[in-house]
C-alpha cells in the first residue's frame, strides 16, 4: 500500500509541477500559456498534437519504441483527449506486465461478423 502512495504522490506532484510551468506534449517543449483554470490548461500548441498522434501510430505498427513518448505526455495521459478516445493510442502508454482492457461488446443493433466452421 505503502508503494501505491509514493506513486501517487510522484504522479500528483510531477502534475502540479507541469501545470505551474506547462511544455507542449508534442515533445518540442514549447512553452504554453497558464491557464487560469487548470481544467482548460492546453497541452499542445497549435497544430502539434499530429505530432504525438504520428508518434503513437509509429509505436503501433513497430517502427518506434514506447520510450521514444515525451515525458510531458506520459505525465498527462489523462488530460489528452485524443489518447482517452481511441484504445489505439492508449496502448503504447501500457506497460508490458499490465493486461490488455477489454474491448466493448458490439451493441445489438450493429453488424457483427460471425466464423463458422463447415464440416
Amino acid at each position: 500500500m505503502r508503494k501505491a502512495w509514493e506513486k501517487r504522490r510522484a504522479s500528483a506532484t510531477m502534475e502540479a509541477e507541469w501545470l505551474a510551468h506547462p511544455v507542449c506534449c508534442c515533445g518540442c517543449s514549447a512553452r504554453l500559456e497558464v491557464a487560469k483554470n487548470p481544467k482548460q490548461q492546453r497541452s499542445f500548441k497549435p497544430g502539434h498534437d499530429s505530432a504525438l498522434k504520428s508518434l503513437l501510430r509509429k509505436i503501433n505498427r513497430g517502427k518506434a519504441k514506447s520510450e521514444d513518448i515525451p515525458q510531458a505526455a506520459r505525465a498527462n495521459v489523462g488530460r489528452i483527449k485524443f489518447i482517452q478516445a481511441d484504445p489505439e493510442f492508449q496502448k503504447p502508454f501500457a506497460k508490458p506486465s499490465q493486461p490488455q482492457r477489454r474491448q466493448r461488446k458490439a451493441a445489438s443493433g450493429d453488424p457483427m461478423t460471425v466464423e463458422t466452421s463447415s464440416l
